[in-house]
């Protein structure tokens, strides 16, 4: 069977579970770059290891997948246990680690990625490490990723409500935040008024 650019995620790790060795470098490449993008600005550029741990783990793991939620969700769950994992080394009282309190900003320097971006996205990117790290996945998966909600909810092994609950609560803190980093007041309500397509066009930015 041939590779097509329709091939559905599905398809491709059927026929990669099979096998068919073209089936999962597709599937790798389509992607790569959203495993990367979720390492990119917490770590800054120096991510590769992790990013090519992500799809080891996916490698290692590929036959107990069973279809229970979508290779997405699967993906950007392995990407977070080994994100916490690094961050959890990193920290200074490992013990008492915990992402629903730590933030990215808190662990880590701000990184090079910043530089890369548009100076009015810098406001959005850099009040989003200040929250608590899980409510930063939250929100990026949302924005970013466009994922459901009950996919967010499998990613972070958390009851769906519980996600909701936190989403809401992360949106308000993320506007707080923008509002203690904004600049002027021009550039805290253009970034209010326009949150879905400085998302958007940052993940674009991160991309290249």
């Amino acid at each position: 069977m041939s590779d097509t650019p329709t091939s559905s995620d599905t398809t491709l790790l059927s026929r990669w579970r099979s096998g068919d060795r073209r089936a999962g470098a597709q599937l790798l490449a389509r992607h790569h770059p959203s495993v990367a993008r979720f390492f990119l600005h917490k770590l800054g550029p120096d991510c590769d290891d992790l990013v090519q741990a992500t799809f080891l783990g996916l490698l290692e793991g590929i036959d107990r997948f069973r279809g229970e939620a979508s290779f997405r969700t699967l993906l950007f769950a392995i990407a977070r246990n080994k994100l916490l994992k690094h961050l959890r080394e990193r920290s200074r009282d490992q013990r008492r680690f915990d992402p629903s309190r730590a933030s990215i900003a808190g662990l880590e320097p701000s990184p090079v990625s910043l530089m890369a971006v548009q100076e009015q996205h810098k406001l959005l990117l850099t009040a989003l490490r200040r929250l608590p790290i899980d409510t930063q996945l939250m929100l990026e998966l949302h924005y970013w990723e466009k994922l459901p909600i009950k996919e967010i909810a499998l990613v972070l092994d958390m009851p769906i409500n519980t996600v909701k609950t936190r989403m809401r609560r992360g949106r308000l803190r993320l506007d707080a935040e923008m509002e203690a980093l904004a600049a002027s007041p021009e550039q805290l309500e253009s970034t209010r008024r326009g949150l879905d397509g400085w998302a958007e066009r940052l993940r674009e930015e991160l991309d290249r």
